[in-house]
């Protein structure tokens, strides 16, 4: 306990001491930290929020509909809410696929026929309005894409309705895919969902717009829905789970995960890049320290057990600090559709975890070379804290005499410390490949929702695009932060090489020229990736 006393003592003396690198540190890996945790959260949240919104609906655990309404198909929904599993069902409902014209623009829709009071399974909850109170109630999602709002007016099959109100439900898929299957068990098209009276929704059922009949049912083991859903049944009615229901509409996040994770290491590798320039700055201006502690009777080991702790306490405050900015993050990446109630996004350790060992991981690669360097310095040499000698070969300084002065010393500079160089190009890299990736997928032809006359955003590309524009974003920050550590690392290094050089004749501006100079072979080995980047459909 008195070793481990001492070792944080130690550790807290040296962050009090020096509370901006830290701080630089922090916001460096965590970072990283979330947009990963971001990356594992996010198909959680999808979950949650159809949880939320079959609790707030009352919604049910599987979803029967027919091909067409002839009495067979009456009869075989009538006999499917006879079986042993069902203990509740509602329905069954008149079912429509028609289109409507809202604010002068033609979409296709389904029109479910329903009673004036909610049943007991499946109650749309009325965010707006009120329900079928002399007019049309219209699912969220889709009064959102097309701007329709309570009070307004809509044509549903010939014939106009006021937009009573603005409904969510956990019967049917997110916007756009309200359909299920389509007109007699075809395939179906985007759509979106309307609810009418029952009257009113059999005064416009006509063959042209294929009706139907759909039913929900509640199990006594919702767990088993989906085994229930696939058991052998008549080929004309088709069954939904819930749990098939909720799989959809997290396919709108399909591809922001793969982005979110791909960035998380991007961001990581340039983590890496800038807090192991940092550390080794911090570790060569804590040479004299190494010496005290060695002088007083510290092991090497000890020491670098010291210099390591310090920056595994910082990688694991970062990590924290992600899996809370994560939790902020995530609700507003995850809101793509207005089909779904909000809920709290859950922690979990899945979640958890691999923040948590990238932290880790970013913060010892970061500072074992250094912390380990300064830990095998001799006594002597680490109390004097003598300046780290330069071996330039003869003839490389011969051809080094003939350059510009700025570009002599840049290049003198680059050679006394090729690692920082090194790693400057990698967090440039990461980078570049992420600003390639969003070129390429900007220039892929914009995929849309076509309702039959109206297109309306794809609520899945629009997601990915703010999440590729949301990890560039993170990325050019953390670029900056780095060549900001690099540059000042590169000036605090060569003060004294730069002062012999002033002592010599060199001017400021020259000086100031050849730190620049000294970024740039970083930039000069980074590529733009050539990869193809697929819109999402």
């Amino acid at each position: 306990m008195g070793r481990l006393l001492l070792v944080c003592r130690l550790v807290f003396a040296d962050l009090r001491r020096r509370p901006v690198q830290a701080a630089v540190f922090l916001l460096t890996v965590g970072l990283a930290a979330t947009a990963l945790a971001v990356g594992l959260s996010v198909p959680g949240a999808t979950g949650a929020r159809y949880a939320q919104t079959r609790a707030a609906t009352a919604g049910p655990d599987v979803v029967a509909q027919t091909e067409d309404d002839s009495p067979d198909a009456l009869a075989a929904l009538e006999n499917l809410a006879g079986a042993p599993e069902v203990t509740v069902h509602s329905g069954p409902y008149l079912f429509l696929y028609t289109s409507i014209t809202a604010r002068g623009r033609e979409a296709r829709a389904v029109v479910e026929g329903r009673a004036s009071t909610p049943d007991t399974l499946d109650r749309p909850l009325v965010t707006s309005g009120t329900w079928l109170d002399g007019g049309a109630v219209v699912e969220q999602g889709f009064a959102e894409a097309l701007g329709v709002r309570t009070g307004d007016r809509i044509t549903v099959a010939g014939r106009e309705f006021p937009v009573a109100g603005v409904a969510v439900t956990a019967a049917h898929k997110v916007f756009p895919g309200a359909a299920g299957t389509g007109p007699y068990g075809g395939p179906s098209d985007y759509s979106g969902l309307v609810w009418l009276t029952e009257p009113d929704t059999r005064a416009l059922s006509a063959p042209q717009f294929a009706p139907a009949y759909t039913m929900r049912l509640r199990l006594t083991n919702p767990a088993a829905a989906t085994e229930f859903s696939r058991a052998d049944r008549r080929d004309d009615v088709h069954l939904w789970a819930w749990q098939d229901i909720a799989t959809e509409d997290a396919k709108v996040f399909r591809d922001t995960r793969p982005v979110l994770v791909a960035g998380g290491w991007l961001l990581a590798v340039c983590a890496v890049a800038g807090a192991a320039v940092l550390a080794a700055t911090r570790a060569e201006s804590q040479v004299r320290r190494v010496g005290l502690l060695k002088a007083v009777g510290a092991t090497p080991g000890a020491v670098a057990g010291v210099l390591l702790a310090e920056y595994l306490a910082l990688g694991l405050a970062a990590a924290g600090l992600g899996v809370v900015a994560g939790r902020l993050v995530t609700p507003a990446l995850a809101g793509p559709t207005a089909g779904l109630l909000d809920a709290d996004i859950p922690v979990t350790a899945a979640a958890v975890l691999p923040v948590l060992v990238l932290a880790v991981l970013v913060a010892l690669a970061s500072a074992a070379g250094p912390s380990l360097r300064a830990a095998r310095t001799a006594t002597v040499p680490a109390l004097s804290a003598s300046p780290r000698p330069a071996d330039h070969a003869a003839g490389l300084t011969a051809l080094a005499g003939r350059l510009p002065v700025p570009l002599l010393l840049g290049l003198r500079l680059v050679v006394r410390r090729p690692r920082r160089a090194v790693l400057s190009a990698a967090g440039i890299a990461a980078v570049g490949i992420a600003l390639g990736a969003a070129l390429a997928l900007r220039a892929q032809p914009q995929e849309v929702y076509d309702l039959g006359g109206t297109t309306l955003a794809n609520l899945r590309a629009g997601q990915t695009d703010r999440t590729v524009v949301a990890v560039n974003v993170a990325l050019v920050v953390l670029a900056v932060v780095n060549t900001l550590i690099i540059t000042w690392s590169t000036a605090l290094d060569a003060r004294r090489s730069l002062a012999v050089a002033r002592a010599f004749g060199a001017t400021p501006g020259q000086v100031t020229a050849a730190v620049a100079v000294a970024q740039v072979p970083s930039a000069l080995h980074t590529r733009r990736p050539v990869a193809p980047v697929l819109r999402p459909v």
